[in-house]
Formats: C-alpha cells, structure tokens, sequence
C-alpha cells in the first residue's frame, strides 16, 4: 500500500478538481490514479468496491479507510493534514457558513451541470433546455448576493466552499457565461479565485474537457434533428 493518499479522480469532473485543488492549497502529495470513464472504469469490480455509487472523486487514505464525496474528502484532508484550519475553520459559527455553501454547491450549482449532462450531454437535446437556464439563473444570483459579504464566499478568507464552487462554476461560465453586468461580484471573485494553484493545467482545461464534450452532443443532436426535418 501506497503511503500516500490516494485520490481516484477524472480532470472532467469539477468534484476532482476541487479535491486536486485543496490538497495543492494545504501540501498534501497525493498519488493520483485516473478513472477512465470511456472504458467505465467507474463500473469494474475494483472501483465499486471502493464506491458503490460508481462515482469520482474517492480518496485512499494512507491507513486504508476510503472516503466519497467531494465536499467530504476536502474536509477530511484539511482536517487531518493542513498547517492550520483556514480553509475549513474550527469556529462553529464559520463553519456553518462553509458547510451551508458547500451545500449551495452540491444542491444549487452542480444541479446545473447535472441537468445539462442529462438533457444535452445524454438526453438529445440541441439547445439549452429553459428550464435550465433558470436554474443557472437562479445559482448565478445566489451566489452574487453571498458575495455581498465578503471577497469570498464566507467573509474575507478563502475556504473550501469557494474552492468547491470554483470548479464548477469555470465549468459552467464555458456553458452559460456569467455577466459582468448582471453578475459583477461573481466575475471579480472569479478573478481571484485564479490565483488557485494547478488553474490552468488542472481546473481549466478539465472545464474545457468537460464543456467540449457537451458542446459535440448537442451539435451532433442538432445535426440529427436537422437531417430527420425537425
């Protein structure tokens, strides 16, 4: 066994990435190992025993013990092996802000992602379905007001919710851009959420995977639709 920890990720995946990221923030050397979704290595024998739910990312600890969800194993390794607790703080009362954003992430923002991949990436649908961009929307202005507090999401310190949402929101700017007009706080802290370590060759090219492949389903539904005269 490994004596390091190891993470099972996707660069597609913003759920990864925000994984990848924090553990680049708090120095943590993880041995990465890719879960190849075209040959569904998420469905082989092995990668279930580790997650039922056949989904990425799940963290290895050096003792063994196996960790799913995201939000859960950015914790969890800031937990047990960052300098300090500015990333997840110890303060109950902070924390509840980190834990309720978190939270907006997996049940607001990522629901955005979810019902895109099944509508245009799965489902044939050639443009944006109306019933997505008002839940991109609605997460957009969500977010804008939370920032009214704060440079970050949580206040004036960057934690683990801005990290978490920054995955998928550079994910979903490629998609459903985000103005600046409507949007100003956002863009800024968007800006300065760049300066994450792994950005470029980490966070936005796995947007770029991510937003490409969804791009090619729905230009290939359209072209299906035009040829059968819909």
């Amino acid at each position: 066994m490994s004596n390091k920890p190891t993470l099972y990720y996707a660069l597609f995946s913003p759920p990864s990435r925000a994984c990848m990221i924090t553990a680049k923030l708090i120095g943590l050397d993880l041995d990465l190992k890719l879960v190849d979704f075209s040959k569904k290595q998420q469905l082989s024998e092995e990668f279930l025993k580790l997650n039922p739910q056949h989904q990425i990312p799940v963290f290895v600890d050096s003792d063994g013990e196996v960790y799913i969800d995201s939000h859960a194993i950015m914790c969890f390794m800031v937990g047990k092996y960052a300098k300090n607790d500015k990333l997840y703080p110890k303060d109950l009362k902070t924390r509840a802000h980190v834990d309720h954003l978190l939270h907006f992430e997996n049940g607001i923002l990522f629901q955005v992602v979810i019902d895109i991949a099944a509508r245009n990436f799965y489902g044939g649908e050639g443009e944006f379905n109306p019933k997505t961009l008002k839940l991109c929307e609605n997460a957009y202005s969500f977010l804008e007001a939370f920032l009214q507090k704060g440079k970050y999401v949580v206040g004036n310190e960057m934690t683990v919710a801005d990290v978490s949402i920054n995955t998928t929101l550079v994910t979903l700017n490629l998609l459903l851009p985000v103005s600046a007009e409507k949007y100003p706080l956002t863009v800024a802290w968007m800006e300065r959420m760049k300066t994450l370590p792994v950005y470029d060759e980490v966070n936005i090219k796995g947007a770029e995977i991510l937003s490409t492949r969804v791009k090619g389903a729905m230009s290939a539904a359209r072209e299906t639709a035009a040829a059968a005269g819909k």
